[in-house]
């Protein structure tokens, strides 16, 4: 009679086992609510050979789309979150009371592999090319960056999220740079912080209603932009509310919490084609408004766009990363520019920078010539053909906090100088980039020098004859 019970009980967990497997033929799972794309089934063979680690990816496509999957992470969760305390995905920390935070934060929350002063400068000197950009172009500019949640809220993270290692986060060691740059800079973090009320949804990684007001209020006030404060308009508390995080984790379980809906019918219309307010470009129209705004945006703008639209005669968002400026510029001819990025992307701007012409330059005073271990390279750009990318690695022994980077191009008869982005990656602080429209150069090859500049002192670091590519 054991035998036999124990053979029930092995062939129940076989056949619970092959559920989810046997069910990919009626119900595979096609969608996920995580911020990423599901695996695609993998190929047999690549560029004709066979795929060795076609056994892993399909592994990985198993473990994306077996069948009922959103009714099994549920579970998963429910249990590891009511009965031990803590997320069983890797993207979201479960918190104290019921609130959920975005699992990319906690470096910031915990003050870990925070910026150095290289790539802090890095930041700053990349706004500021940007701001010059635009302001040359004769539109205003405004950066703003949207507050992690537990940089407001921290006090209920759990315990295991770890000691902090400082309390020193990148905005911090920022904010002193905005003014030094010439970067106008709405300081969102100073008036969250004022707020007695939380302005965050507890099981979302974003501001709620009222929160997105009063962003939108900082950032228009600090442009000098007429517009409703929405101080006189009714709002109603709903609780319809479902959290990007809530739905991570409990996909089939995920309760509504409270938010805010303003009583105010939008008097703007979608240009675009319009699906979501996700969509990586939105167009829009307002007769009722004047001025053009061009935003780049992340999901913090998803709330911020509405009421943005609403201000503006023309609205252009867009969520391209790099920022394709200089293109969106050229063909809409926007008067204002806003960059909106949340806290812990802020290292992007020192990462990849925005696609623009690098600015001319005319350098005074000597320069000395150094033999370095610098590097140079002329390619084609990756994110837009029209563009040409010189960039390298500076050699460390040459560079200072806040060393700039000017490019001189040669060729034929004619030569001209440019500055460059100071760019970091993932091995080095050190590096830099230069993009020039393709058809600027017509010869075969250039002579290219990089110049650094410290503290008003100029040196040549690099002189390369390299191959302009073939188009």
């Amino acid at each position: 009679m054991k035998k036999i019970g124990n053979r029930l009980f092995v062939a129940a967990c076989l056949l619970l086992c092959l559920i989810p497997f046997a069910g990919m033929t009626i119900a595979p799972t096609h969608t996920t609510t995580e911020n990423r794309r599901l695996v695609s089934f993998p190929e047999i063979k690549k560029e004709g050979k066979w795929n060795r680690e076609w056994l892993g990816e399909a592994g990985a496509y198993f473990e994306d789309h077996f069948a009922f999957r959103p009714y099994f992470v549920t579970a998963d969760s429910e249990i590891m979150g009511k009965v031990f305390g803590v997320s069983n995905m890797d993207t979201v920390i479960d918190g104290k009371n019921g609130w959920l935070y975005y699992a990319a934060t906690r470096e910031d929350y915990l003050g870990e592999d925070t910026l150095s002063e290289r790539d802090a400068y890095n930041v700053l000197h990349n706004l500021s090319l940007l701001q010059r950009y635009v302001e040359g172009s004769g539109a205003k500019f405004l950066f703003t960056a949207a507050p992690n949640k537990n940089s407001l809220y921290g006090e209920y993270m759990p315990y295991y999220a770890g000691r902090k290692v400082s309390d020193r986060k990148n905005i911090e060691l920022l904010e002193p740079g905005f003014e030094k740059e010439g970067v106008l800079y709405a300081d969102l973090f100073a008036v969250f912080e004022d707020q007695t009320e939380t302005l965050y949804l507890k099981r979302d990684s974003h501001w709620n209603q009222k929160g997105a007001v009063l962003a939108y209020n900082t950032m228009l006030d600090s442009l000098g932009k007429e517009h409703d404060n929405y101080e006189t308009v009714p709002s109603i508390r709903t609780e319809t509310e479902y959290g990007d995080l809530n739905r991570m984790l409990y996909p089939k379980s995920a309760v509504p919490e409270w938010n805010y809906r303003y009583e105010k019918e939008p008097s703007y219309q979608y240009v675009s084609d319009f699906k979501s307010v996700e969509d990586a470009w939105i167009q829009t129209s307002n007769e009722k408004c004047q001025g053009s705004l061009l935003m780049f945006r992340d999901s913090f703008g998803n709330t911020l766009l509405p009421l943005m639209a609403d201000a503006y005669h023309d609205g252009y968002f867009s969520k391209s990363v790099p920022y394709p400026v200089e293109e969106y510029m050229t063909e809409y001819h926007p008067d204002t520019v806003i960059a909106e990025k949340a806290e812990r992307n802020l290292s992007e701007f020192a990462k990849e920078p925005p696609i623009m012409t690098g600015p001319p330059a005319v350098l005074s005073g000597k320069q000395k010539e150094k033999q370095t271990d610098t590097t140079v390279q002329l390619k084609e750009s990756e994110y837009d053909m029209s563009y040409l990318e010189i960039s390298g690695m500076l050699d460390p022994g040459y560079v200072k906090q806040n060393t700039n980077v000017y490019i001189s191009v040669q060729y034929a008869d004619k030569e001209q100088t440019y500055e460059a982005f100071t760019v970091s990656a993932e091995d080095s602080d050190n590096g830099y980039l230069l993009y020039l429209p393709a058809d600027a150069i017509s010869e075969e090859s250039v002579e290219l020098c990089v110049i650094t500049e410290t503290q008003g002192e100029f040196t040549a670091v690099k002189r390369e004859r390299c191959q302009v590519p073939v188009r």
